[in-house]
């Protein structure tokens, strides 16, 4: 079975059937997994914030794990991923405009690794921004992604007694 009968059939289940179509593309790193549907049922694949676009991503993944090995599959529907990493990255570059202006770190929460990588890359490939630095870190028993002014990082690694 392809990924593309797979999605066609698991989506099927849901209801939807009508003007569906799924294009599957297959590069060094990943496999990149598109699915129009009818705006009207959108709702129902993409889910609130992105919860059953991602669930149906994970079960696509453990589908075809060993047929895809080393290989990241990401399930987009609509477009509404690609909308949602342009918004965050939108944030992520108004937030180091602040940070440059205020010199005073942004604290990023409730972020998934590669959304906390598209910022992270996003700042790193901004020449207007060489003056910071973006990390994660380990907080609450969650990862969260700063960005800081790099001479404010320096200092910590110099004087970590002044945290």
């Amino acid at each position: 079975m392809t990924i593309q009968e797979y999605l066609q059939k698991t989506i099927q289940h849901l209801g939807i059937d009508e003007d569906l179509s799924i294009q599957v593309s297959e590069g060094d790193e990943r496999i990149e997994i598109s699915i129009e549907v009818p705006e009207k049922q959108a709702a129902l694949l993409i889910g609130n914030r992105g919860e059953n676009m991602e669930a149906l991503e994970l079960l696509t993944k453990l589908a075809f794990k060993k047929d895809f090995e080393g290989k990241r599959i990401l399930l987009d529907v609509n477009h509404y991923r690609q909308q949602m990493m342009e918004k965050l990255k939108e944030k992520a570059l108004e937030v180091a405009e602040r940070v440059l202006e205020t010199k005073r770190p942004f604290e990023f929460r409730n972020l998934n690794s590669f959304e906390r990588y598209q910022i992270h890359s996003a700042i790193a490939e901004d020449e207007r921004f060489q003056e910071l630095t973006t990390f994660s870190e380990d907080r609450d028993d969650r990862r969260v992604l700063l960005i800081a002014p790099k001479s404010m990082v320096e200092e910590v690694e110099e004087n970590p007694e002044t945290l």
